[in-house]
């Protein structure tokens, strides 16, 4: 049976009451998804995903979405195996403070939330097995560095009362240990995660982080510095962040007080037919109508409704962005053939517009690293069958871009052929990409550039500044590289009879960015004509290579010296040079959210 077809009832369930009514046979769901994210059964939320896969798998699942009173927590009940823990999309931090530390309004995810809703969920449903994950629990699961409280933090496991942490892409690990958990759990019980600990072999588990004692550290795997090292000596923060850097495929081992967290490698990225498989789950599409807030984040959702996945991962190894820390450093691809499968069945449902092709980085879908040679067989839980996985073992600096083993392919040129012969097929259809390019990599990829160019009415790309000094930090491409993508773009626009406009972002008060710095982009803008609205103050985001050269003041691979922006003036200050720089009286009105 097509996977569309498979569920005909919309949402899952977001209480065990409502599920009886449907299904008088569940007592009790299998799993329990926590989220401060409302409820979007849309397959650009990492808990749909899932959810529905599971489903697929035949768990039962319910959803506790943005849960705030007691009330909200039971309401599904306790989870027979297992309670899986978010904050959702956005590190709760960086949810709830403006890079000047301002209050949002309408957030309803509490700061830190891995930590409150697992504590919440050990107090309402005592012995119950609980796993955080998401990008707050990835991000923050080594020692790390918090801009809020303006200092480290333990990893989150150590701080959170839950039993495990999956960290990164998620499915092949949690359907892992679902499987060894069932063959453990009596049929009328729910699993204590003590009981059978020892049982589920753990560090077989890709993408696993679990205490281990002192008497079970296993041979041969690499320690990281501990959290007291790292927070009596900032150096030492500086090489923990150096190292899983370096190492992105590696085990580690790490310290903390008295004990030892286990952190098992990621997951390798999935196989186009692990993706083609996950992006067919029989998604809505919709925000539930239960949300809170419901007209506030349905105006948020709605350009987003349309839009289809086609890969994830980003290569690009700029040291502000976590996506390679989530997603990974490798694009896992879906194939052409599912993805023009899937806007066929949004035009034939009358969609008209298909809002974006959904990748990090518009140009690396269907690019590889030649270095990942050395092939493993593994079973996949996804598509159950063995599959053949990649290995790097020859070490590299990893900056990719420019590297001679990065592999650039155009494969995003015969998809966006195939979307033009199904809007040939149903008239009056349209694609819109908004996604970013990487302009450096598309230098390399000029007949791409003038396809992309044809579906896209703005081009949206991130330089982040122009000073090569600040892009060193960045780890971008050069200014001279931006000034040549300037020209292709222009020499773009004219073959193809338009005047699009570039949407560039731009980063103020990054590590190395000066007031002087920020002269210089800013007159670069005015020579140039670049619109500089989609400019933003940096946010040292936990896990980041830029994060620890602001907490140490130091180059995080280098070692060097580097100026950093602390104060908020400053980083008004830098902010205001570029976009306020015609109406500089109006800049104590700014509120830089």
């Amino acid at each position: 049976m097509n996977q569309q077809a498979q569920t005909q009832r919309g949402f899952l369930p977001v209480s065990i009451e409502k599920e009886n009514l449907q299904n008088s046979d569940t007592v009790q769901f299998d799993v329990i998804f926590v989220t401060g994210d409302p409820y979007y059964d849309h397959p650009l939320s990492g808990i749909a995903i899932l959810s529905r896969l599971l489903e697929l798998k035949g768990y039962s699942v319910g959803i506790v979405a943005e849960p705030q009173s007691k009330e909200d927590y039971l309401r599904c009940g306790r989870a027979k195996y297992l309670f899986c823990i978010t904050s959702g999309l956005l590190d709760s931090s960086l949810a709830n403070y403006t890079p000047m530390l301002r209050e949002r309004e309408n957030v309803m995810v509490p700061v830190h939330a891995p930590i409150v809703y697992t504590s919440k969920i050990k107090e309402y449903f005592k012995g119950s097995m609980t796993v955080i994950g998401g990008v707050e629990a990835t991000t923050r699961r080594f020692t790390h560095f918090d801009y809020k409280e303006n200092k480290l933090r333990r990893g989150v496991l150590n701080d959170s009362k839950a039993d495990l942490l999956i960290h990164g892409n998620a499915e092949r690990a949690l359907l892992d240990l679902l499987s060894r958990i069932k063959k453990l759990t009596a049929e009328d019980s729910f699993t204590k995660f003590k009981e059978i600990q020892e049982k589920l072999n753990l560090a077989t588990i890709d993408a696993l982080s679990y205490r281990v004692k002192a008497n079970e550290l296993p041979e041969g795997v690499r320690k990281l510095p501990s959290f007291e090292a790292c927070a009596a000596d900032s150096s030492k923060f500086s090489l923990l962040t150096r190292i899983h850097y370096l190492l992105p495929n590696s085990e580690f081992i790490e310290p903390c007080g008295s004990g030892f967290i286990k952190h098992n490698r990621p997951s390798h990225p999935l196989s186009e037919k692990e993706m083609d498989l996950i992006y067919d789950l029989p998604f809505t599409r919709k925000l539930h109508p239960n949300s809170k807030l419901f007209d506030y984040h349905q105006s948020m959702v709605d350009f987003l409704e349309n839009s289809v996945v086609i890969g994830r991962g980003c290569w690009g190894s700029c040291n502000f962005c976590v996506i390679p820390l989530v997603q990974g450093k490798e694009v896992a691809k879906r194939s052409t053939e599912s993805i023009l499968l899937e806007i066929e069945r949004l035009y034939k449902s009358g969609v008209k517009k298909i809002n974006d092709l959904t990748l990090p980085t518009l140009n690396m879908y269907g690019s590889y690293c030649s270095l990942y040679e050395d092939e493993q067989k593994m079973s996949s839980a996804i598509i159950e069958e063995e599959i053949t996985v990649l290995n790097k073992t020859k070490y590299c600096n990893q900056k990719c871009a420019g590297c001679p083993k990065r592999v650039l392919r155009d494969d995003l040129y015969p998809l966006l052929e195939g979307v033009e012969k199904l809007q040939e097929k149903y008239a009056g259809t349209t694609l819109e990409l908004r996604s970013a390019i990487r302009h450096d990599v598309i230098l390399n990829q000029k007949k791409l550039f003038r396809k992309i160019m044809q579906f896209t009415s703005r081009l949206k790309i991130a330089p982040e500044h122009i000073s090569n000094k600040v892009l060193a930090q960045m780890n971008k491409g050069t200014r001279a590289d931006f000034e040549e993508f300037l020209k292709e773009f222009n020499l773009v626009n004219k073959e193809q009879g338009t005047k699009k406009r570039l949407v560039p972002y731009f980063v103020a008060g990054h590590p190395g960015s000066t007031i002087s710095d920020m002269e210089i982009l800013s007159k670069f803008c005015d020579e140039k004509n670049i619109y500089v609205n989609l400019t933003q103050v940096f946010t040292p985001t936990p896990g980041t290579a830029s994060t620890a050269a602001y907490y140490s003041g130091k180059d995080t691979f280098t070692k060097e010296d580097v100026y950093v922006a602390r104060g908020f003036r400053e980083k008004k200050d830098q902010k205001n040079i570029l976009v306020l720089k015609e109406n500089n009286d109006l800049a104590e009105k700014d509120d830089l959210g």
